[in-house]
């Protein structure tokens, strides 16, 4: 049986994973948005230099968008980083689309695989401003085997020819030890919106997601407010404030009809709050890098890990109620003492919301 340890503080995490990395004795296959220059990012640049001089395959792979516009005023010092990682004999890949992918087809899994029995996930990339958010990320112990390494060498293919290599992966057949991984592909698998829609179709008590945006598309907002209507208790707790502004404007009339239902739906208000998890009564968990919005439904490729875990979905509802002092409640009364300035960007931002 997996293994798992939830990190709510983001510096938490980072720390873990410098020593994890550390012990790895054959392969490190890093994903991620960004890994941005700064001091964190140069503790995990120098343990992979050193497993890497010890013979160990290291392999990182960043966005290419996302390096550039997740702190542009790096950009300078992130490429010198790459050069470095690269001389050192780090196999660096930047992840560019190819046809007939488009370039809105990013790559947003996070994902750090060592060995054969130890994965980090979550919501956080690298970068030290990251530490000053909230966020949600899992480490996975158990017998996991090439699995996550496979999803690079995918993630690689589909940036080098835009043809995924379907023998090294079958995307309905992911299993991660006892757990399910399930992916968004796009133009071709939206696994991880099914599996979201399940756990929330087979609550009968309970439903919590917490997500940096909250742009659920009208099926799965209704089956939410369904529920809400038949007495199952429905917490959704948000970023009040995201770096896409149109979309904390957009998120207003999803909340609101939902809250209208009777759910319960929280903004957090301090700095950023980038998790992206959910669970139900019945211990069923998704985690990973995906939010409730239409990219990572659909556009983006991402990642989730399935986990039926009664202690981890313990350990997720005592984080979140943990940050609803900082989650001021949306409720019917608060969204009408809106301005009608903010509630006619509210509507205009909503309907472009498919292209934030």
């Amino acid at each position: 049986m997996n293994q798992y340890m939830l990190f709510t503080k983001v510096q938490d995490y980072y720390k873990d994973l410098v020593e994890r990395l550390a012990t790895a004795n054959q392969r490190i296959s890093m994903t991620y948005l960004s890994f941005d220059s700064g001091e964190w990012s140069e503790q995990i640049a120098q343990v992979l230099i050193a497993k890497s001089a010890e013979g160990v395959c290291v392999r990182l792979m960043v966005d290419e968008l996302g390096q550039l516009l997740d702190e542009p005023r790096h950009a300078v010092n992130n490429i010198a980083l790459f050069n470095h990682l690269r001389s050192h004999g780090v196999q660096l890949d930047i992840f560019r689309p190819a046809f007939p992918l488009q370039a809105n087809n990013r790559m947003h899994c996070k994902i750090a695989a060592i060995d054969d029995h130890m994965v980090f996930l979550g919501g956080s990339n690298i970068g030290d401003y990251y530490t000053t958010w909230t966020d949600t990320n899992l480490r996975v112990d158990g017998t996991l085997g090439d699995i996550f390494h496979n999803i690079y060498d995918f993630l690689n293919s589909h940036s080098q020819t835009g043809q995924p290599l379907s023998q090294a992966l079958d995307p309905k057949n992911l299993q991660a030890g006892n757990d399910q991984l399930w992916l968004t592909i796009p133009r071709q698998r939206h696994d991880i919106r099914d599996a979201l829609m399940k756990l929330i179709l087979n609550a009968d008590k309970s439903i919590y997601i917490r997500t940096w945006y909250f742009l659920p598309d009208d099926e799965m907002l209704n089956a939410l407010c369904e529920k809400a209507k038949s007495g199952v208790r429905v917490n959704i707790l948000l970023s009040h404030e995201t770096r896409v502004r149109p979309v904390d404007f957009a998120n207003y009339i999803h909340v609101h009809k939902l809250v209208c239902a009777g759910g319960n739906a929280y903004r957090y208000a301090g700095k950023y709050m980038h998790s992206k998890a959910a669970w139900n009564n019945k211990g069923d968990v998704m985690f990973g890098s995906a939010n409730l919005d239409p990219h990572s439904m659909h556009t983006n490729f991402e990642s989730c890990l399935q986990i039926h875990d009664s202690k981890l979905v313990w350990e997720l509802r005592h984080s979140f109620y943990a940050d609803l002092p900082a989650s001021p409640k949306q409720t019917p009364e608060s969204y009408l003492r809106r301005s009608l300035a903010d509630k006619a960007l509210t509507h205009a931002c909503n309907l472009v919301s498919p292209w934030l």
